[in-house]
């Protein structure tokens, strides 16, 4: 087995400690390491250490030079809707002269607008356009990718999308995970209950489809499903296998985190308006909690409180919402720039939120060490143009990685 060594790295950050989701002050401990080197063999990391120890212990090994001096692990971006079709730029400068989001969706566009596109597209447009978006992320530092099947007006476009990502998944390079999302809103033409009961009767086909969806997730919010319909279809999903999210206060507090803890959901998504009750549920339980900062800058709303949500005991995990209607947004680096300027984190708690406990919302679903570089993790780590994690988050709007590796293997530049 061959063996190589990265380095020498002036600043390494490993993430090392504890397993699952980290919360209070768990989220400052990245675990760095100066004048570093890793240690790979079998596309996993063998060994972290000192540069001047590592070097002489394995003269033999295959050396690979970092054209940077920071070094992280690969950025997990649990919330994605990856796969679309068509654009919303027209939506997006309505939104920009005061029309709001939900009038918008009103009148017939926003997401149903996806959905007719979506409609209108081959597979094989969908496939390559996704492959297309998550070559962007690889350059972005995004290792780890979910992507939401969440844009399909009829139950056969469901298994269009489902089969895009199939021949997609061939292709991208990052681990991906699938989430299947019949429950965003009900398409138009179509009356609630009939819609909801078509999502029941498809969860079956979704979770053995070859794509391997690991969750369901549900839009839990006015004008899309109510607490007891999102409970409904997510308690079903479980039944047969699919892990549950859900998408919840980000226009309204209506219960949905309270429902979703109680159900053991894997993470609530959004929290831009929820308040002390709601962190008490989420402090209280497994789930995650996933904040966008893309999505309240992209729609000029008001950041979620991360900020107090650590400090409530919450795990709090950091997502882009990639997608065409409330987030053109694919930076995870970005997020976490928004997340210390807007949010109130510290670096070391964004670069958490992006890595461990964005892996933690994806739990079950994502290699064991996924998030971090500690002996026996996946091998998938970026090297930053910059000196330090604080140089990272100043660099936030432009920052890339000069080099990528996934599985030990360097994917950038190819």
């Amino acid at each position: 087995m061959k063996t190589i060594l990265v380095g020498p790295i002036r600043e390494l950050h490993t993430l090392a400690g504890s397993g699952g989701a980290r919360r209070r002050a768990e989220m400052r401990e990245t675990a760095r390491l100066q004048n570093a080197a890793l240690v790979i063999a079998g596309g996993r990391v063998r060994e972290v250490g000192p540069w001047s120890v590592l070097r002489r212990a394995h003269q033999g090994a295959e050396r690979v030079s970092v054209e940077g001096d920071l070094v992280t692990p690969g950025l997990v971006d649990c919330h994605t809707h990856l796969i679309w079709a068509g654009n919303r730029s027209e939506e997006f400068l309505r939104r920009c002269s005061g029309v709001s989001y939900q009038q918008i969706a009103r009148e017939g566009g926003g997401i149903a607008t996806t959905m007719r596109a979506v409609a209108e597209s081959t597979e094989a447009e969908l496939a390559a356009n996704t492959v297309t978006r998550a070559k962007l992320l690889l350059g972005l530092g995004t290792t780890t990718v979910e992507i939401k099947a969440s844009y399909a007006d009829r139950p056969e476009n469901w298994l269009k999308e489902l089969n895009a990502l199939a021949k997609a998944r061939r292709k991208i390079k990052q681990q991906t995970v699938v989430t299947f999302m019949g429950a965003h809103v009900v398409p138009p033409g179509w009356k609630r209950q009939a819609w909801i009961r078509e999502i029941l009767r498809f969860l079956f086909t979704a979770s053995t489809h070859l794509c391997k969806p690991a969750f369901q997730d549900v839009f839990c919010e006015e004008g899309a499903f109510s607490v007891e319909e999102s409970v409904r279809v997510l308690r079903a999903g479980l039944r047969v296998g699919l892990g549950a999210k859900i998408h919840c206060d980000e226009f309204h507090a209506l219960g949905g985190v309270q429902a979703a803890c109680r159900l053991g959901a894997t993470s609530c998504d959004h929290l831009l308006v929820s308040g002390r009750k709601e962190w008490a549920a989420l402090a209280n339980s497994e789930t995650v909690a996933v904040v966008m900062p893309g999505t309240a800058f992209f729609l000029d709303k008001p950041y979620a409180r991360a900020r107090k949500m650590v400090d409530a005991g919450c795990a709090v995990a950091l997502g882009s919402d990639f997608n065409p209607g409330s987030s053109m947004v694919p930076s995870m680096t970005f997020a976490m720039g928004l997340a210390v300027s807007r949010m109130g984190l510290a670096p070391e708690e964004a670069l958490v939120a992006a890595t461990v406990n964005s892996a933690a919302a994806l739990r079950g679903a994502v290699r064991e060490g996924v998030g971090t570089l500690a002996p026996g993790a996946p091998a998938d780590f970026c090297v930053w143009p910059v000196g330090s994690l604080s140089e990272l988050i100043y660099s936030y709007a432009f920052v890339r990685p000069t080099q990528v590796f996934l599985r030990g293997r360097q994917v950038l530049p190819s």
